[in-house]
């Protein structure tokens, strides 16, 4: 496909199979609840927006491969055990969020942000290189997290608390800011 767009619904969107598009529109679905059972592949600065207003669940193998900024925004939530890969490009979890599984988030020089809470108890890695990682919500408020590792960032911001297993920060070319306390439960 050269896009896929949907851009309203009452229902759900499932997608069972793989989805690859090659044009500048990438995929963008606006619905009540999306499944994504299988991976999403943008190329040709591709974007990736789901905007549901209920729930959106993307599974292990609904990997996210994007040529564009992913933005993922979910009234009721988001569950998340797929991975993210960008090139240059931002990716954003507007809403509340669930680690389903263990996640690796990855963007050669886009911001990584979390603008709600992050919940779940999964490891989450994040390789942003020259990229800001933020975290807006409370990180573990709910469900503790499992390992929180930065690859590489530039700076790296939490705005509220953090409850975790662990948090290591590999590479950085910025500053990391603690705003709130930050609680580990676990060696890493």
């Amino acid at each position: 496909l050269a896009a896929f767009a949907q851009t309203a619904g009452t229902g759900t969107t499932t997608f069972n199979g793989a989805v690859n598009t090659s044009g500048t529109g990438g995929v963008v679905v606006n619905n009540a609840i999306l499944a994504v059972n299988a991976a999403v592949t943008t190329a040709g600065t591709g974007v990736v927006t789901f905007n549901q207003s209920g729930t959106t669940t993307i599974a292990a193998a609904g990997d996210i491969i994007s040529d564009g900024a992913v933005t993922i925004t979910s009234t009721g939530g988001t569950t998340t055990s797929g991975d993210v890969t960008t090139t240059a490009d931002a990716i954003q979890f507007a809403s509340a969020t669930t680690l389903g599984g263990a996640v690796a988030l990855a963007s050669t020089g886009g911001a990584v942000t979390f603008a709600s809470t992050l919940d779940g108890t999964q490891n989450l890695n994040i390789t942003a290189v020259g990229g800001n990682v933020t975290f807006t919500g409370a990180v573990g408020a709910t469900t503790a997290l499992g390992t929180l590792t930065i690859v590489s960032a530039a700076d790296v911001v939490a705005t509220s608390t953090l409850a975790l297993a662990a948090f290591a920060q590999t590479a950085g070319t910025g500053t990391t800011t603690f705003n709130g306390a930050v609680n580990t439960s676990g060696t890493g």
